[in-house]
């Protein structure tokens, strides 16, 4: 893959983008396409503050990544730090712009909060362990809620919004536990607690997903055809609570797998 597209981490931008997309579905129904313009300029507002991040993350982590992800493209060499700081500062003002010009008036500062939020934990609370997994929890949450505000109907977000953040704590915690050879200068929980505490904790988050991932159908804000879809990724959730203990590498791609198959669980209940 080149260096500055995996910089952007594709997949997880492709997932923000579907996650606005499948909250204006959610929100007003097939109706959306209506209003293409609010959707395509409130993903791109999210897909700029998400890879700001993203490639934020990787330049103060550049040195951690030289033991944990060598192969990425700051450590590798294959992308200096300078130009990465001129891109995601580029993006961070880019996305403040259109959502002050173009988006209801209310965009502008959850983005501008959104990205304090992502340099906070950056500077500080990505040192703080748990505190750090439930910010950036919330954040991968407030994707939902973005949504949900551009078309004004927040609270038929709510419950996504939850297991979003539910489902995302446990993958941080996962993440955790696989660099913890790496996290020299940080006090992530597993390196606090222990690798068997972060599991556990992660087992409880994963649990705690699964057990009220149905609600949407029974509140009648999803389909049936959501219910019959978020079975795969309830099976795929309880599947990474057991094969995190065996391989954590293998436990966090299959939680990405998971939530991946929640979003298109959103879609399909949104949709039909």
């Amino acid at each position: 893959m080149n260096p500055a597209l995996r910089l952007f981490r594709p997949v997880n931008a492709a997932m923000s983008v579907i996650g606005v997309i499948i909250s204006a579905i959610v929100a007003v129904g097939t109706g959306f396409v209506n209003q293409l313009q609010l959707v395509i300029l409130g993903s791109l507002v999210v897909f700029m503050v998400l890879s700001g991040g993203n490639i934020m993350n990787d330049v103060f982590d550049s040195e951690i990544d030289r033991i944990n992800h060598p192969e990425r493209p700051i450590p590798s060499g294959k992308i200096t730090k300078k130009t990465a700081t001129y891109i995601y500062v580029f993006l961070y003002i880019g996305a403040l712009v259109i959502a002050f010009l173009f988006l209801p008036l209310i965009s502008f500062p959850v983005a501008v909060v959104a990205e304090l939020l992502l340099i906070f934990y950056e500077v500080k609370g990505k040192k703080m362990g748990l505190p750090g997994n439930i910010i950036i929890s919330a954040l991968i949450g407030s994707i939902f809620l973005y949504g949900g505000l551009i078309f004004n109907q927040p609270e038929r977000l709510l419950l996504m919004f939850l297991l979003a953040f539910l489902s995302n704590v446990s993958r941080e915690l996962i993440k955790d536990v696989q660099d913890m050879e790496g996290d020299v200068d940080r006090k992530t929980f597993p390196k606090i607690h222990g690798k068997g505490a972060a599991l556990n904790l992660s087992s409880a988050m994963i649990i705690a997903t699964v057990a009220i991932s149905f609600l949407p159908y029974l509140l009648n804000i999803l389909s049936i055809y959501y219910a019959i879809a978020v079975v795969f990724c309830d099976i795929s959730f309880v599947s990474t609570l057991f094969i995190q203990y065996r391989d954590v590498a293998k436990g966090q791609n299959l939680s990405k797998i998971s939530m991946i198959l929640g979003l298109a669980s959103y879609m399909v209940g949104g949709i039909f």
